[in-house]
């Protein structure tokens, strides 16, 4: 008898191991799409399971679309309305109403704004609408539960090139990754909990001159209507159902896009009327009046807005949220700590359009960011008391004062001055940043006979512009990412700015 319990024991000891390294071996071979790429969507939804039950108000489902859109953190800090962006790329609707199901055994929502760019056809030769890789991004890091594996089912039943068992076992889909793991793939949890933007997705080109010719379309210019994607359309039904079932205001929208032309908002806007549902199109030209909304501006392509443009978007629907359907502001910890990740974001996407070297520095008091500043031959004589007082907001403390010609070298990691020289000799830093795990050499050096250089090489590359004046790299350490690398003439009048 002890023999046997002894074998049991054993037993169960191995096979509880083996599941244990079966499960770490399944995460690490999974593709994990965090925060330092465009579209965080694995931190997206490891971030919606940190939210405390019943805090989000809103739920935002949808596709790019819908994540480049809908801001969360914004509609906190105009209205106190507190919600979640659970969109993703290439979102369909068969996604959307799993996820939605998903989300209401975690949260409670007074409404549910569904963005419906994909409820018609966008890749007539998927059955899903949408490719299996996106499908695959939006299903893996979904937690294992009846409602995972109902999705599971029926994305396999839909289409029958997908393999039930490679979502049960990971390794069936992925077993090539095992050569290529990266950094990401061994950091799960720490880059995981960094979604403090709650699934919204920042962007910040302009779409410029790509956008003429766009006239947002009148409400009632024609009744022709897109004709819908039938799976989508099933599903948007679905959606509807659950949400009357759980007595949830669900609100339709068709997002500031090129190519959702009036058609598919009027047949959006049918839909919505059959079903006695609230509908807003942002290309209506009544809304986009009101928003200001100029899509040569406020979109970073034809189909995206970019932050600024999300800004606009997610304060109108405040206003929609507030007053029609009486969502109340309420003061709630996970958003209020959020308030300088978001700040952070905005600052760090308005770089790319600063010409201003005072207004540049300001936006780099951020301990995310490892800042490295090298002169190159003269940075003195239209140096500003201005742009010195800033260096000195960073941490900075140099005299410049009679320094004519000198070197320069300043680098900033993690809140800290590593170093801060001026010389009239060779500057050199052989270093490291993010926390010493990146390696970094910088130098200064001036000649005397125009051939000074300003050198930077981060993990091998050099990233210097190596033109006169102040060369500025910098770098988020926590995305791990190059966020710029500019320089200011700050040897001339002008102080001109270039990349």
């Amino acid at each position: 008898m002890k023999k046997n319990m002894g074998f049991a024991l054993r037993a169960a000891g191995f096979f509880a191991v083996f599941a244990i390294c079966f499960l770490v071996y399944s995460r690490l071979i999974t593709p994990k799409f965090f925060t330092d790429i465009d579209w965080p969507t694995t931190t997206t939804y490891a971030g919606f399971y940190e939210l405390e039950k019943n805090t989000a108000d809103v739920l935002f489902l949808g596709s790019s679309h819908g994540v480049t859109s809908f801001l969360p953190q914004e509609l906190y800090n105009q209205y106190g309305i507190t919600s979640y962006n659970l969109s993703c790329e290439q979102q369909g609707m068969v996604t959307s109403y799993y996820w939605l199901k998903e989300a209401l055994r975690y949260q409670s929502p007074k409404a549910v704004v569904l963005e419906c760019y994909f409820c018609f056809p966008y890749m007539v030769d998927e059955p899903l609408n949408t490719e299996e890789s996106y499908t695959r991004k939006a299903i893996d890091f979904m937690k294992w539960s009846p409602v995972k594996a109902e999705a599971v089912k029926t994305i396999c039943e839909v289409d029958a090139n997908q393999d039930v068992w490679s979502y049960y076992f990971p390794n069936v889909r992925y077993h090539t990754r095992w050569e290529n793991l990266d950094r990401n793939d061994y950091r799960y949890r720490e880059m995981a909990g960094r979604a403090g933007l709650k699934g919204f997705a920042p962007l910040y080109f302009h779409l410029g001159e790509e956008g003429e010719g766009f006239a947002p379309h009148e409400a009632g210019e024609t009744e022709e209507c897109a004709e819908m994607a039938p799976l989508m359309r099933e599903y948007l039904d679905k959606i509807s159902d659950l949400c009357r079932e759980k007595d949830i205001t669900l609100i339709l929208t068709i997002t500031p896009a090129m190519a959702a032309d009036h058609t598919k908002c009027n047949a959006v806007q049918a839909y919505a009327a059959e079903k006695e549902l609230a509908f807003i199109s942002f290309n209506e030209q009544d809304v986009y009046q009101q928003m200001d909304y100029q899509i040569m501006v406020d979109n970073c392509d034809n189909g995206h807005p970019n932050i600024w443009g999300a800004v606009k978007v997610t304060d109108y629907l405040g206003g929609v949220l507030r007053e029609q359907f009486a969502i109340e502001s309420k003061a709630q910890p996970q958003w209020e700590e959020t308030r300088e990740d978001y700040a952070f974001i905005m600052d760090m996407c308005s770089l790319d359009h600063t010409g201003d070297i005072d207004t540049y520095l300001s936006a780099l008091n951020h301990q995310q960011y490892a800042v490295i500043i090298a002169s190159k031959d003269d940075f003195t004589s239209a140096l500003r008391e201005s742009t010195v007082e800033l260096l000195r907001q960073l941490g900075l403390s140099a005299d410049f004062a009679g320094k004519e010609g000198y070197n320069y070298l300043a680098v900033i990691s993690d809140g800290r001055v590593l170093l801060e020289e001026v010389s009239a000799e060779p500057i050199e830093y052989q270093g490291a940043i993010q926390n010493g795990y990146l390696p970094l050499y910088a130098r200064s050096i001036k000649d005397g006979g125009g051939n000074g250089l300003a050198s930077v090489i981060i993990d091998g590359e050099e990233l210097s512009k190596n033109q006169s004046g102040l060369n500025i790299i910098v770098y988020n350490n926590h995305t791990r990412r190059v966020v710029d690398s500019v320089w200011f003439g700050t040897n001339e009048p002008e102080n001109t700015m270039g990349r």
